[in-house]
């Protein structure tokens, strides 16, 4: 009785109230059979092919279990990638002493790239990265090797908010080891404040056994000529997780047009309904 009526109560206060309100609620929630209950309801459109690729049960774990976590963050149809906003997209690069700046924010510089005829305290190419653990944002690995998923990711640049750069954008699909198992690197371009903007896109489809991590390369070559402190702006970015009956297309460009609208991520959606 008690199981039944937990599982009609949200997933927030599962997680957040009810699991700690002893140890038997505790051993209740964290199993799958509370979810198992759930998921037909809140995901209709997605519970038969869930039902095809379950995790493993494994009730001796402490953590919450994985569909308790996948209820809680939603991550199918969702852009997993944390895009800055305001100032902080526009992240400092100081030219004289990029040791320290590097530390900081997390920017490499390579100058092995850089050619030798160049000027070289103004022609470096720098890098950030970003890896994403889909297992942390909700998913497992048996959904995630069910080949009934795909990974789409984009990346894009307004005209108004380009530097003068050559940019390169790389993406890897890591295992459980961070070895590479899917890659896209799409050719450099050259962009401009005077440029159109532009987009890349790439879905990453009949995925290999084993993809728990999406890493995302920003390789930028700042072409710009100034003795003092300046700035790269970083180009918004997606990664978005869907099953393979979704339309790529709608989902990239309405999280795009969020994104550029400054629509709340928490603003009732279509995707949400998946």
């Amino acid at each position: 009785m008690l199981l039944e009526v937990l599982s009609y109560l949200p997933t927030s206060m599962l997680l957040g109230q009810c699991r700690h309100v002893c140890w038997y609620w505790r051993y209740l929630v964290d199993t799958r059979a509370v979810w198992l209950s759930i998921l037909p309801y809140s995901h209709v459109k997605l519970w038969p092919i869930f039902q095809t690729c379950l995790p493993l049960d494994n009730d001796n774990n402490s953590r919450p279990c994985l569909l308790g976590r996948f209820c809680e963050r939603r991550p199918l149809g969702r852009n997993l990638y944390p895009n800055p906003h305001s100032i902080d997209a526009f992240l400092p690069w100081r030219t004289i002493n990029c040791t320290s700046w590097r530390e900081e924010e997390s920017w490499e510089e390579d100058h092995r790239l850089v050619p030798e005829d160049s000027f070289q305290p103004f022609y470096r190419w720098c890098y950030k990265k970003q890896v994403l653990d889909l297992e942390k944002e909700g998913l497992w690995p048996e959904l995630l090797d069910s080949g009934k998923t795909e990974i789409c990711v984009s990346a894009w640049w307004a005209n108004q908010e380009a530097s003068v750069c050559l940019y390169e954008l790389i993406v890897q699909l890591l295992n459980a080891k961070q070895a590479k198992l899917h890659h896209f690197s799409p050719r450099p371009i050259h962009q401009g404040i005077t440029s159109i903007p532009f987009k890349t896109n790439h879905v990453f489809s009949n995925l290999k056994k084993g993809v728990c991590f999406v890493s995302l390369e920003h390789w930028i070559w700042d072409m710009g000529f100034l003795p003092e402190d300046y700035g790269i702006i970083v180009p918004k970015a997606s990664v978005i997780v869907q099953s393979i009956r979704e339309s790529n297309i709608a989902v990239i460009l309405y999280l795009q047009v969020r994104l550029i609208c400054h629509i709340p991520e928490d603003s009732p959606s279509l995707l949400n309904q998946c």
